[in-house]
């Protein structure tokens, strides 16, 4: 189902903010869901909101690996999925998330 893959993608993404940041995901929840960005939560945790961006930026490469190492996808093609995850990835790091309640339990 879609909103499956939306929610599982949502909390892979967290799962990897948090760990670059050295929190729980739980605290970097709780935190967008008091209107800071992961931006906002990285720098008070001394870390450079530009580490999170590559690490998301990473996972989304690593999760096209397999296509990658095939020949499956152009070297342009390799280039616009960098870019895109990498606007996307910025993106997510600079906005603070909409006031939500995040519920991971109700996802299961």
């Amino acid at each position: 189902m879609v909103i499956e893959t939306l929610a599982d993608g949502l909390v892979s993404e967290l799962s990897t903010a948090a760990a670059v940041i050295g929190i729980g995901e739980d605290s970097l929840a709780a935190a967008l869901g008091d209107g800071q960005s992961i931006a906002d939560v990285a720098r008070a945790n001394g870390v450079k909101p530009r580490r999170v961006v590559t690490a998301l930026v990473a996972r989304v490469v690593a999760d096209m690996g397999a296509e990658i190492r095939r020949g499956e996808l152009s070297p342009d093609q390799v280039r616009w999925l960098v870019a895109l995850a990498t606007l996307r990835a910025e993106d997510q790091v600079a906005c603070p998330f909409p006031s939500i309640e995040f519920r991971p339990a109700a996802l299961a």
